[in-house]
């Protein structure tokens, strides 16, 4: 089975391929926010790494809709919509807090927004508050780049949303979202400048 995960929802960027049997591990770290979504760069790393790569031989592909970069998870959407027009192939949405939560169910998974935004997840829905004093009280799994101040908190690495998107993935009952669109849990607000 060849599967692809795109995670784009942060400053640092993640591709996770299985493929051939193998899987690939790739981050993009890009400092210029206008050079952040080259995907020529990502798709020549993805062929440099993996010569026989080919979008025709994917089975499966995925992104991470969120929370995070709303940003990120749209071009990632429209990325893998258009592969989905192209090539006829169906893709799927992962909520990167049930991610965070495949491998500790026991935890409640929380990610930090960009203001005072936490978004978590429990008895297995996604919540928004604006306050960590909120959040329910328990053991926590959080990514090390939040800086939480939670006790009973396990932090890890950001590979670990798309590793375990990839996981749910090739699950039969992988628990995608019902819809593909960008998952935000908190309505976004815009305001109209004069």
């Amino acid at each position: 089975m060849n599967a692809i995960v795109l995670d784009l929802t942060s400053d640092l960027h993640y591709i996770t391929l299985q493929y051939d049997g193998k899987i690939y591990d790739f981050s993009f770290n890009e400092k210029q926010i206008a050079k952040r979504n080259n995907w020529g760069e990502k798709i020549e790393t993805l062929k440099k790494s993996v010569p026989a790569f080919d979008f025709n031989k994917l089975d499966k592909m995925a992104y991470a809709a969120g929370p995070g970069s709303y940003t990120g998870a749209r071009l990632a959407y429209t990325f893998l919509q258009t592969i989905e027009l192209i090539l006829d192939k169906k893709f799927y949405a992962f909520s990167n807090l049930s991610a965070l939560n495949l491998t500790s169910p026991e935890k409640i998974p929380v990610i930090k927004g960009n203001k005072n935004d936490f978004f978590y997840r429990y008895m297995g829905k996604d919540f928004y508050c604006d306050s960590a004093e909120d959040i329910p009280k328990g053991q926590y799994i959080g990514l090390k780049r939040d800086q939480l101040a939670l006790k009973s908190l396990e932090q890890v690495d950001g590979k670990t949303i798309p590793t375990n998107i990839l996981r749910m993935l090739l699950k039969d009952d992988n628990h995608e979202l019902t819809s593909n669109f960008p998952n935000y849990i908190k309505e976004l607000s815009y305001t109209k400048s004069q």
